[in-house]
């Protein structure tokens, strides 16, 4: 064999045969990848279902790769060496066998070296130009080459693009499967066998290695129905039947594979026949029991409201049971009958649930109780009188009412109350047990008295009281109301507040008094500018008023308006201080006295005559009539003069009777004081220092406070010798209060032995002064006194000569005499003397309220007289007859001023107070028991009527009540006492009436309210004034000086009328040291007296 020419033509075949090599792979890959990714995109496109397409397209490459195999060895035959030769010589490109024979061995009988020759230049003609000979035979590879890398990437993407992994071509992958798909078989199955009517059952299916399935269902006596299934990866799928009201049959179908048929029952259902819930109350609550409605409402249910229940079902039941959340009450069941009762404990909504024997659903609603239970609350308590922490009165009896609502019934309620000293100390709590209806009401308004007599309470204490209520249930809850307190006040504080409502009532008085004398001088000049007609004003009509005119009587009217309402809201903070001073426990004579004495005024001042002419002038400007506005306004002017003169006298008696009770006031003030100081100092040594030196500090400033009001009573005071006095005594007080604050701080120290010193100090500083305080209210009373009785004489003096100089005028008209300038200006003369003293006697009156106002009112009668009397004889057609008539008057009602003056000095001369208030108002206490006399007379001759004898006596007592009558009359003219003139008139009815002989019960009853009316009146003094420094002594009482009631007998005296000792239970609720001198007493008043 030539090894080179051999040689070279395998090198210029291997080239060949790698690149048909290749190409043929890629073709036969392509050719597989090509075929699968066909089947892939059938599959994704829904064309190709059934499991058996992954074999046929796996089948299909396998095939197409055996084809392209064969090809391929076919393929690479033809380019061997020997091939390549002999093409090479078929084509020309050698001649024949030029190249072939040198491929076969050397032939026997030929040279080999000629061989070897001719190979060697085969060879190397071969390797010249056999690249450019096999050209034509490598064209058809490259062309295979080229069309197998396009028929692969053909393949692969195809291939790639029908989701090989994740989609549905993924089954290629698992040819395992598509074979089990193939051979497996079709199941369907049912969750549940047995379900209840209108329940839906789910049929699980399962076709392995199908997309699609068809499921076939029908009723008893009914034809197949289809429903297409879309199944899952795995060939499964889980469908509902619906809402069942039959058995169903039910089968599954894939292909050419059917399932077994199932089949579903139906339960027949089970009714609830009836069912009755009843609502037993509690007891307590008195309400009968009732059917309750079990058709979803809400019930609102008292607590402890128990429920029965009762009902029956159409099947056997095995359970019965009412639910809410995890809490289940079981009932008894009975075949189909159940029953039972339950209390609810919560608010929620209870479900009935039954159970049967074969679990069949009870057919209907679900039976549902919602419950709101309502727990009885406790009661509510208040005590809306006094409804606040207040001062406790001096009678110590504090009126109360308790406000008490329950849901449904109150039992018992209490009041509670303790006393704690100023000092701190607690005693027990007092319970003091209140009376209700007997029906147990849920509501009840009570009225009770805490009486604080004889819990041994000091000034500066209080009272904590509260009211507590039980109410009907089982377990008796408790109401309670807050805890009030209740203060008494020290006299100290009764007295500041005293002397504060005293400057806010002068300040009132002062403010409304300088109001009303401006408006007064608005009104008079208006009135005059109406009355003189304006220059050049002659044409103008007076029918009606000018614009600027109007608008100024329109202020008038409006100014009088706002002052009526300055005085209403005066009078009403005057009933509210004095209910405020009631609530307090504020009683002080004086302190009443002005309140009642101020009211009077204002009320006068507040008459209906000055509303009726305000209101005429309002309905004048309303018309626009000049005349009328002209004449309201000098009715109203001639009103406003009365209010302001009213105003000034009460602002003037208030005045001075307000100094008086000041200076009283703080006189007490200061020997209170004293006392207190006297008793610190002997209790220091042995005092807690914090304790002592708090308690000194507020004497102290109570010492300073004494101080300032004796600057301010000074201020107010007239005379520089008196507001001196009383600065000084002001000084003192202040000198008192350093001391007492040094003390203190020695206190405060532990120095106790200089603390004492300097309380000793102070004690002695302030020692004098209530003396002194004492003296200058004696001085001041006495000082006024006399001033109005030198006014008094004065004016009975004046009274006196202008009576004579009168009388003369009268006897020169009645003798005839001719009416000359002289006798004319002695007329005029007369009356402006009459003037003056009008002027003289109410300035006194307004000094002393013994000064009756009808002094002025007689003078003014007189002026009147005099003035007719002037005009008389002023005319040129003069009457000297009738003004004699008309002077004759003129001096009838000076003797009559006369008469009221002398009267009026002597009330003054033997007053014990500066201002008369006092005595004012004691002749209305003296009136009061002759008034309550004649009551008991009437009382006791009720049953006398109808013997002989008692209309002589009856006509006796209506003259005496006449004659009470007219004295109440005079009170009345004096214009001090409130409400006298209706005292009178009823006073004067009942005198009719006994004097008729008309004596009945109603008469009776009359005279004893207004008994208790006058007594209303002037309960505040009694007799005399007494001499406050003069020692008191008492007497031993006889038999007859004590009388019990019935009712206090029967508790003071027990077997044989012998005195009754307390109880142990009745002195518990004092203190040891209490207990011990209640006992001592009682046993001191049972000793026999030797």
């Amino acid at each position: 064999m030539s090894a080179a020419t051999r040689h070279e033509l395998q090198r210029l075949s291997r080239p060949l045969r790698i690149r048909s090599r290749a190409g043929w792979a890629a073709l036969g890959l392509g050719a597989g990848a090509l075929l699968l990714g066909a089947a892939a995109w059938l599959v994704r496109l829904g064309w190709l279902s059934a499991p058996y397409w992954v074999l046929v397209a796996w089948a299909l490459a396998l095939a197409a790769l055996a084809v392209v195999a064969w090809l391929a060895w076919q393929a690479q035959a033809e380019l061997s060496s020997t091939r390549v030769a002999r093409q090479l010589e078929e084509r020309g490109a050698w001649r024949q066998g030029s190249l072939t024979a040198l491929l076969d061995g050397a032939a026997r009988g030929t040279s080999q070296s000629l061989l070897d020759l001719a190979d060697r230049a085969q060879a190397a003609e071969l390797s010249r130009r056999g690249d450019e000979a096999v050209e034509p035979l490598a064209r058809p590879v490259r062309a295979l080459a080229l069309g197998g890398a396009a028929i692969l990437l053909l393949g692969l993407t195809a291939f790639a693009s029908a989701d090989p992994v994740g989609g549905a071509a993924a089954a290629l992958w698992h040819p395992r499967r598509a074979w089990d798909a193939i051979v497996a078989p079709v199941r369907l199955r049912a969750a549940e066998a047995l379900v209840d009517r209108g329940d839906s059952v789910e049929f699980q299916v399962e076709a392995f290695g199908r997309r699609t399935a068809t499921l076939w269902v029908r009723a008893p006596g009914e034809s197949w129905r289809p429903r297409g299934i879309r199944l899952d990866s795995l060939g499964r799928a889980a469908v509902w039947s619906g809402g069942l009201q039959s058995d169903l049959y039910a089968r599954v179908s894939s292909g050419s594979r059917n399932s077994d048929t199932v089949l579903v029952r139906v339960r027949l259902p089970v009714f609830l026949g009836s069912l009755t819930v009843t609502a037993h109350y509690p007891a307590y609550l008195g309400m009968e029991s009732e059917p309750v409605p079990t058709g979803g409402d809400t019930l609102i249910l008292p607590a402890g409201t128990r429920l029965e229940t009762r009902g029956e079902a159409t099947a056997p039941l095995t359970r019965a049971i009412w639910s809410a959340g995890t809490r289940e009450r079981r009932l008894v069941v009975a075949a189909g009958r159940f029953s039972g009762s339950f209390v609810p404990q919560i608010s929620a909504e209870y479900r009935l649930t039954l159970t049967t024997g074969d679990g069949a659903p009870l057919a209907g609603d679900t039976v549902r109780l919602p419950v709101r239970i309502v727990a009885d609350s406790a009661p509510q308590v208040g005590i809306p009188v006094p409804g606040a922490d207040t001062l406790a009165p001096l009678s110590l009896e504090l009126p109360m009412v308790i406000d008490v609502r329950d849901d449904y019934g109150i039992t018992s309620v209490t009041v509670e109350s303790r006393r704690i000293s100023r000092l701190g100390v607690t005693d027990s709590t007092r319970r003091e047990k209140l009376i209700i209806p007997p029906e147990r009401p849920d509501r009840a308004i009570l009225a009770h008295t805490l009486d604080l007599n004889r819990r041994g309470l000091l000034p500066g204490d209080t009272v904590r009281y509260s009211a507590v209520a039980r109410d009907n249930t089982p377990r008796r809850q408790v109401g309670r109301s807050r805890e009030f307190v209740l203060r008494l006040p020290t006299m100290s504080e009764v007295r500041s507040a005293q002397r504060e409502a005293t400057e806010t009532v002068s300040s009132q008085l002062d403010s409304i008094s300088a109001s009303s004398r401006r408006l007064e001088r608005q009104t008079e000049d208006l009135a005059r500018e109406r009355a003189r007609p304006a220059d050049g004003a002659g044409e103008r009509s007076e029918e009606s008023l000018s614009f600027e005119e109007s608008k100024r009587a329109e202020g008038v009217a409006r100014s009088q308006r706002e002052l009526m309402q300055q005085a209403e809201a005066l009078k009403q903070s005057l009933e509210a201080l004095r209910k405020s001073a009631e609530a307090a426990g504020v009683g002080d004579s004086a302190w009443q006295r002005q309140l009642e004495e101020i009211r009077d005024q204002l009320d006068r001042a507040l008459s209906p005559e000055l509303r009726e002419r305000l209101a005429e002038l309002e309905q004048a400007l309303k018309n626009l009539d000049a005349e009328q506005a002209k004449a309201a306004l000098e009715r109203l002017a001639e009103a406003q003069k009365e209010l302001r003169e009213a105003l000034e006298r009460s602002r003037e008696l208030f005045r001075r009777a307000a100094l008086e009770g000041d200076l009283a006031n703080l006189a007490q003030e200061s020997r209170d004081l004293v006392r207190e100081q006297q008793q610190w100092n002997q209790q220091v040594p042995k005092a807690d220092s914090t304790g002592a030196s708090a308690a000194e500090r507020e004497l102290a400033a109570r010492a300073d406070s004494l101080g300032k009001a004796l600057d301010r009573l000074a201020d107010a005071v007239e005379g520089d010798e008196r507001r001196q006095r009383l600065e000084g005594s002001a000084e003192q007080a202040g000198k008192a209060a350093q001391q007492m604050q040094q003390a203190a701080r020695s206190a405060q120290q532990g120095q106790r032995q200089q603390a004492k010193q300097q309380g000793e100090e102070a004690s002695k500083s302030l020692e004098p002064l209530g003396d002194k305080l004492q003296q200058e209210r004696e001085n001041m009373q006495q000082q006024w006194r006399e001033e109005v009785v030198q006014a008094m004489d004065a004016a009975l003096t004046e009274t006196g000569r202008l009576a004579e100089r009168q009388l003369a005028v009268q006897e020169a008209l009645r003798n005839g005499e001719s009416v000359s300038p002289s006798l004319r200006a002695e007329q005029g003369a007369i009356e402006e003397g009459v003037q003056r003293l009008v002027e003289q006697v109410r300035k006194a009156a307004g000094k002393n309220a013994l000064v009756p106002p009808q002094i002025g009112a007689a003078l003014g009668g007189a002026q009147l007289q005099m003035q007719k009397t002037r005009e008389s004889i002023s005319s040129a057609l003069s009457n000297p007859r009738e003004a004699a008539e008309q002077a004759g008057g003129a001096i009838d009602a000076l003797n009559t001023a006369a008469h009221q003056l002398i009267r009026a000095r002597g009330d003054v001369a033997g007053a014990g107070s500066g201002s008369g208030l006092a005595e004012a108002l004691e002749r209305m206490a003296q009136l009061a028991q002759q008034q309550g006399g004649l009551g008991k007379q009437s009382a006791g001759m009720m049953p006398m009527i109808g013997a002989g004898g008692v209309g002589e006596q009856l006509r006796r007592l209506g003259a005496r009540q006449r004659a009470l009558a007219e004295e109440l009359e005079k009170l009345k003219g004096q214009g001090n006492m409130p409400g006298a003139g209706e005292l009178a008139e009823e006073a004067r009815d009942l005198a009719r009436r006994l004097e008729a002989g008309r004596l009945d019960r109603q008469v009776v009853e009359r005279q004893e309210r207004l008994f208790r009316r006058m007594l209303d009146a002037g309960r505040t003094l009694q007799g005399q004034k007494e001499d406050e420094r003069k020692e008191r002594q008492s007497t031993t009482p006889t038999k007859n000086d004590a009388r019990l009631p019935p009712a206090l007998r029967a508790r003071l005296l027990g077997d044989a009328d012998r005195l009754r000792v307390p109880t142990w239970e009745e002195l518990q609720q004092f203190s040891p040291e209490e207990r011990r001198l209640v006992v001592d007493y009682f046993r001191r008043l049972s000793e026999t007296p030797r």
